[in-house]
């Protein structure tokens, strides 16, 4: 078992939480441009329950890293017959709040990442 660097950190966690915010982002787009379309299903993605489990899972650093790996968000259609536009189950303020929601999640996922670097580079060059 080769163990990293970075799996002793929250590099892994953050590194996924950007992923799946970046599918969330497409797939609230998606819902966005097809607010017209009759019949569409509106989309969501799951994954911080898997993400919630993983880490629940999980006994050490390593172990963590290896279950959070394993974990990616999921496009799910909604359910709901609810034809909130008139067309379809999508609702434009719910999706703009959505959004509002996934970039802030986003920027500050990034910018937890961007301090982790930093501090890893001042372990290494002790500055």
């Amino acid at each position: 078992m080769k163990i990293d660097l970075f799996d002793r950190s929250r590099i892994p966690l953050l590194e996924k939480e950007l992923d799946a915010s970046v599918v969330r982002n497409k797939a609230i787009a998606d819902n966005i441009a097809n607010i017209d379309t009759p019949g569409y299903k509106r989309v969501d993605v799951s994954f911080r329950q898997a993400l919630a489990n993983a880490i629940d899972n999980s006994s050490d650093d390593v172990n963590l890293s290896e279950n959070v790996e394993q974990v990616d968000p999921t496009i799910q259609i909604d359910p709901s017959n609810l034809l909130t536009s008139g067309a379809n189950n999508v609702d434009i303020d719910q999706e703009m709040a959505e959004l509002a929601k996934n970039q802030l999640q986003f920027k500050l996922a990034a910018k937890l990442m961007s301090q982790t670097f930093t501090l890893i580079d001042k372990s290494i060059n002790g500055v």
